[in-house]
């Protein structure tokens, strides 16, 4: 089964703005450098915009920009933002099968401590943090000044 990448790139999306300083991005971009589609770069900044994290810039010399800082950008606001699913699957449920039938009611609270286990933990990391990270990942590899977007 395949993690839905949404999270991850909203992650990358936000982390990037930040990276190329002032610059307003375009979808084209933040794809290339993600390596996806711009149409799936527009469809995760709809939903950051939504949630107030970043703007959209109309026209040819368009695109797109943080408005809040990294610093009060949390994983978990952009896992909020993002999500447009459960992060358990539902099961599937064949009435005849007393196991399928009940399994949501076995299963259901669990999944839901499970996913909100995650909070406490995402609340505290930010896109600022990540940055700091990066920077210094990047200092070690002696590449800071050297890289070429």
């Amino acid at each position: 089964m395949k993690a839905d990448a949404k999270y991850t790139t909203a992650i990358h999306i936000c982390l990037y703005l930040h990276f190329r300083g002032e610059a307003i991005l375009s979808s084209k971009e933040i794809g290339e450098s993600v390596d996806t589609n711009p149409v799936v770069i527009r469809r995760i900044a709809t939903a950051l915009r939504t949630a107030g994290i970043m703007e959209s810039v109309a026209g040819k010399q368009g695109g797109f920009h943080l408005i809040k800082s990294v610093e009060k950008i949390s994983l978990w606001e952009i896992y909020l933002a993002v999500s447009d699913r459960e992060l358990f699957n539902k099961p599937k449920v064949n009435p005849e099968c007393p196991v399928s039938r009940n399994l949501s009611k076995l299963v259901d609270v669990h999944f839901n401590a499970a996913e909100l286990a995650m909070r406490p933990v995402l609340e505290k990391q930010t896109i600022g943090d990540l940055y700091t990270k990066l920077k210094h990942i990047l200092d070690s590899e002696n590449q800071f000044g050297d890289i070429i977007l």
